[in-house]
């Protein structure tokens, strides 16, 4: 690993030097960052933990104690950061320019401390208009992200993905922009069938994910709207035939902002159907079978919402608040085989199966459901205090995660026996809460 960073080191250092001798800007950024955290339990993570989401469920053992009640502390600098801005010639009457940027989170949980790309892009800019080509921040995340310094970035209340697209920007009069933009999956892929992420069923589905916004622009105000259409392909062969399966969602965010002097302020709301690519509990399930054994789909749909507030300069302090609700299934009920109650000795009840063919979780979601049990998510919130100081490059802080989830049952409809359907909400819910401090200490050059 010394060895990589100094060989990418150097490699910058050198395309530096090159793009003096060509008559090309380029500077060298970045930020050497170390992260301590402690968990007061076992919670839905990645990158080594400091991703941090939402906490799991209880889980008793047989001794009565839950299972997932554990806490737990890291110590890591994996989130060190550098990268490379380059601006070059005029391009068809447009400023070129340029961007790569890494860090060693790897691109999962099992290639922690690799070096990844995290932005690699080019762009050309005229008077009033831009074009974005590369991996960059998707839009439903980037145009408008909150102040913390925890490496979730609010997620998943907020939006987090970066994706490789191609980004176009037209501002017709000073303030005021619009955008357009065509995505596809890489890092952060979409749930599948089987529950688990994968960039597959975008690349199977051909068709780019789309986006469409507006930003206004003032002097102290800051607002905007945007809306996202995304398309996967679940299966592509079933039963050894070929499939045509496709599922179409739909997102929207609104969002604004308020800087007045040391005063900051910031808010989203986002409507979201099928946002597992953007680390968000939600996903799709089954409302149909062919005879010929394809499956339609409908996806679930999520509301969340944020704010943040921040005054100071070289001491800040402020706070971040965060809500999140699933509203189950966009459309018709999931068809479902789960248990639906126990008998008195114990033993669960189980639904009738409608197809044999239809897995276990014939509705799935990123992440926070347990199919087996017919458990899942009904709401969550997130209030984090946060501190931070800054003295020339280094910069120390420390934040108090508290993020609390409503467990509960899927209501089930049983009136149309032996199918069984769920319309992808929960009830019978009970609270369950993580405690996370974390601290930061930033150097950045």
């Amino acid at each position: 690993m010394k060895r990589l960073f100094i060989s990418s080191v150097f490699a910058l250092s050198a395309l530096a030097g090159y793009a003096q001798d060509k008559a090309v800007k380029a500077e060298v950024y970045g930020f050497v960052r170390n992260y301590f955290t402690y968990d007061s339990r076992s919670c839905v993570q990645s990158n080594e933990g400091l991703f941090n989401m939402l906490p799991n469920d209880v889980n008793y053992g047989a001794n009565g104690y839950d299972l997932n009640a554990i806490p737990s502390v890291r110590f890591l600098s994996m989130t060190t950061r550098f990268g490379i801005n380059v601006s070059g010639p005029e391009i068809w009457g447009a400023k070129s320019s340029a961007k790569i940027e890494s860090d060693f989170c790897g691109a999962s949980s099992g290639t922690a401390f690799n070096l990844r790309i995290r932005q690699a892009y080019t762009k050309l800019a005229w008077d009033n208009s831009d074009l974005l080509v590369g991996q960059a921040w998707h839009p439903m995340s980037g145009d408008l992200m909150p102040e913390v310094f925890s490496l979730a970035t609010g997620a998943p209340f907020n939006p987090f993905n970066r994706s490789p697209q191609v980004r176009y920007n037209y501002a017709p009069v000073k303030g005021l922009s619009f955008t357009a933009a065509a995505l596809y999956q890489y890092q952060y892929g979409s749930v599948g069938l089987d529950g688990k992420t994968s960039n597959v069923y975008s690349r199977n589905a051909i068709v780019p994910e789309l986006f469409i916004g507006m930003t206004a622009k003032g002097k102290h105000l800051t607002g905007g709207f945007g809306v996202n259409a995304s398309t996967i392909a679940p299966r592509v062969v079933a039963n050894d035939m070929r499939v045509d399966e496709r599922l179409t969602s739909y997102s929207a965010m609104v969002f604004g902002s308020l800087k007045v002097d040391d005063l900051s302020v910031r808010a989203k709301a986002v409507y979201g159907q099928n946002t597992s690519h953007m680390q968000q509990p939600t996903g799709f399930g089954v409302v149909e079978v062919f005879d010929n054994g394809v499956y339609n789909y409908e996806p679930m749909q999520l509301g969340s919402a944020w704010i943040t507030m921040m005054y100071g300069k070289k001491l800040r302090y402020g706070f971040f608040a965060g809500w999140m609700k699933n509203y189950g299934s966009a459309g018709e009920d999931f068809i479902t085989n789960g248990v639906v109650g126990q008998n008195k000795d114990g033993s669960d009840i189980y639904m009738v199966e409608v197809d044999k063919k239809i897995p276990n979780s014939a509705f799935v979601s990123r992440n926070n459901i347990d199919y087996a049990k017919n458990t899942g998510m009904g709401q969550a919130f997130r209030f984090s205090p946060i501190v931070t100081y800054k003295v020339e490059n280094m910069q120390i802080g420390i934040e108090y995660e508290h993020t609390a989830v409503a467990y509960g049952n899927y209501k089930l409809n049983m009136n149309e026996y032996p199918k069984n359907y769920t319309d992808g909400t929960v009830g019978d819910t009970h609270w369950v809460a993580n405690h996370r401090i974390c601290v930061m200490v930033k150097y950045d050059f």
